[in-house]
């Protein structure tokens, strides 16, 4: 169990936004936090699925074969990343699934990751998830669509939408959650040059958040194309 902040991927954010990520550092700073899951794409072999075994936790993926595959850095960056295309009608979702190490139950989370979806990609999903050994297992209670007008949506409600990505260029979400035995509240932002925009939203249903133990980035129908992430990084406050 590691229970100091998660120094070396906080290095390799900073490297990636410099000064823009000044109000992503202040969410890293300031108190101690578990990590329960951490990529190391750099440890893992261009043009290959990611290592199941992470820094911290474990992944899977899903989707045609070689639909989701470490690939070199993208412009401005030296890290390696994921990538997760997915190419024609009867394709299947395309997924990366990052595991836990941990199931922690109520909290406060952070997930930190770094993306780049390029122009003409489609629809790109980040999902929070229920755990394997929860009631129902493996299920979303969270996502954020990354939509073709370069805007987020959530839950697939028009109405809630926020912020504005870049295409081509590299930016960061992150994301808190704030889990209790009667409310969860995710505080969602965007940084990096051409990112911004925040938003809080109630999260429903609680018994689903509480059982959190995982994040997913996938692709599904009816969307081509391709999206990338690294750096990804869920942390628990324990202080």
């Amino acid at each position: 169990m590691n229970e100091a902040p998660a120094t070396a991927p906080r290095a390799r954010l900073h490297r990636l936004l410099g000064t823009a990520a000044l109000g992503l550092s202040l969410l890293l700073t300031g108190c101690a936090s578990q990590t329960l899951f951490q990529s190391s794409f750099n440890a893992n072999v261009v043009g290959t699925p990611p290592a199941t075994t992470q820094a911290t936790g474990t992944v899977s993926i899903g989707g045609a074969p070689g639909s989701v595959v470490v690939v070199g850095p993208v412009p401005g960056t030296s890290e390696n990343w994921v990538q997760i295309s997915r190419s024609g009608e009867q394709a299947p979702i395309s997924e990366l699934l990052c595991k836990f190490s941990e199931v922690k139950g109520d909290g406060t989370y952070t997930l930190l990751a770094a993306m780049f979806i390029p122009s003409g990609a489609g629809l790109a999903t980040v999902e929070f998830d229920t755990a394997a050994v929860a009631s129902p297992p493996n299920t979303g209670f969270l996502h954020l669509d990354f939509l073709q007008n370069n805007t987020v949506r959530i839950n697939d409600n028009n109405a809630q939408v926020f912020g504005s990505f870049p295409r081509d260029q590299f930016f960061t979400l992150a994301v808190t959650l704030e889990i209790t035995a009667t409310s969860a509240v995710a505080h969602m932002s965007l940084f990096g040059t051409g990112a911004s925009g925040s938003m809080d939203f109630n999260v429903t249903p609680v018994s689903f958040a509480r059982q959190m133990g995982a994040v997913k980035f996938w692709m599904g129908f009816p969307w081509n194309g391709s999206f990338k992430a690294t750096d990804i990084l869920v942390t628990r406050k324990t202080s």
